[in-house]
């Protein structure tokens, strides 16, 4: 196994790739998926996630076949089991791509033993992972993408500070890499006016129950209805933080409950049938500007500059009183660092308001 420096594949390569199973890690990794099928029409293209993930990953069209690393309760003897298939039908692996740094994956990879490998890979020893190529384009790999003169100083390599460019360069792909792609599927119900989302699985994303009830009682006043999308209830409050915020909204607005009503290409699709979507940064927000639906995304604590493409119907919301803390921490904090939320105070939803109105106009 060496570091994949555009080598030559052959006529039909096997290409895995490798991520976590957070909605918004699938989504920015689409355009690679898709450059990968462009690069190479004839290849078979293997995609190893997790379970949060599947019902996307299994309607997706450049996926030929998926397994689920993560929430998989039959671990590693069916992982086993699967490569050994997989090899069977589409021969060896010539090319992995692990797009995650959890430890994991670097041993996943390690297993699939590809020719060429991009990203995290234990060697042979499982001590060391296989050395990184020399060369600027792969200096990126060890970089800190959300520093602020990593722009400055990869310009003559890159567009954007995006992370779906950023690994389509490592991998020597070139796509459109701000076109994201999601599949949808039809709801089958109405759909509210606007659709929001209040959870995420960082604390210190969250906005304000008060600013909320803002938007929402604004939106009725105008003639518009809103949906709250989420998973099921007690997840929702459990795993995506929001407490007793959802409750407290729809007991005390005309709020319309969604949540855990859907497939993941539900959401898609019923996001597309919306006239705009209001999220904090989630994995909802990035299902709602893949499909094209105008998109209001209220940024505090995570760097908007790696995770959002520069699209036209995204419309991000930032902190008029921006804290530093979170980025000094490598947003590895789950929770705000300051007593007072500051940051995701100062998002305020009168320029939520103002951003609808124009939209809704």
């Amino acid at each position: 196994m060496t570091w994949f420096e555009d080598q030559p594949l052959g006529e039909r390569p096997h290409i895995a790739v490798l991520f976590y199973d957070a909605l918004g890690d699938f989504v920015i990794i689409t355009p690679l998926l898709r450059g990968l099928k462009e690069k190479y029409p004839n290849c078979t293209l293997d995609y190893y996630s997790g379970e949060r993930t599947r019902e996307l990953e299994e309607a997706l069209p450049y996926i030929d076949s998926r397994f689920s690393v993560f929430g998989n309760p039959e671990g590693t003897p069916a992982l086993l089991n699967h490569i050994q298939q997989r090899r069977a039908e589409a021969g060896d692996y010539d090319l992995v791509i692990n797009c995650d740094f959890h430890p994991s994956l670097a041993f996943v990879a390690h297993l699939l033993q590809p020719r060429y490998v991009v990203g995290r890979c234990f060697g042979a020893d499982l001590r060391e992972e296989v050395p990184r190529a020399q060369g600027k384009r792969h200096q990126l790999y060890e970089e800190y993408w959300s520093a602020p003169d990593f722009f400055h100083r990869y310009s003559d390599l890159l567009t954007s500070t995006y992370i779906g460019e950023i690994w389509c360069r490592m991998a020597f792909v070139e796509t459109d890499f701000f076109r994201t792609e999601v599949p949808t599927r039809d709801p089958k119900c109405a759909i509210p006016n606007i659709l929001i989302a209040t959870g995420g699985r960082r604390s210190a994303k969250l906005w304000s129950r008060d600013y909320w009830r803002e938007v929402i009682l604004w939106c009725d006043s105008q003639g518009l209805t809103v949906g709250l999308l989420g998973d099921k209830p007690q997840r929702q409050s459990a795993v995506y933080h929001t407490g007793d915020t959802e409750s407290y909204l729809l007991e005390h607005t005309p709020l319309m409950d969604l949540r855990g009503r859907f497939t993941l290409p539900q959401v898609a699709g019923a996001i597309a049938r919306a006239r705009a979507c209001i999220s904090v940064d989630n994995g909802i927000m990035h299902i709602s500007y893949s499909v094209g639906t105008p998109t209001i995304a209220l940024f505090g604590a995570s760097p908007w500059w790696v995770w959002t493409p520069p699209v036209p119907h995204l419309y991000r919301v930032l902190p008029e009183e921006p804290c530093s803390k979170c980025y000094e921490n490598r947003f590895r904090n789950a929770d705000c660092l300051l007593p007072v939320h500051q940051c995701m105070l100062s998002v305020r939803p009168q320029k939520v308001i103002e951003l609808l109105r124009m939209l809704v106009s």
